[in-house]
């Protein structure tokens, strides 16, 4: 149920920050990289955190600029 959860949270941070990688968007080259690598980290989760028991314990990466 957990891992579940996990996976809803993650796409909705996925989601939020597509903009980042698209072609016009404003960000600067360093500040596209930085996206990418908080998406990785998202996408990166699932897998750091096959045993956990409750969403509580799942820390979740920053933001850019957050």
């Amino acid at each position: 149920q957990a891992l579940k959860l996990l996976r809803t949270q993650r796409a909705q941070f996925l989601a939020y920050s597509d903009w980042t990688q698209v072609h016009d968007s404003t960000l600067s080259a360093d500040q596209k990289t930085e996206w990418q690598l908080y998406r990785q980290q998202l996408r990166d989760l699932p897998a750091s955190n096959a045993n956990v028991t409750s969403i509580d314990d799942v820390t979740f990466p920053e933001a850019p600029g957050s």
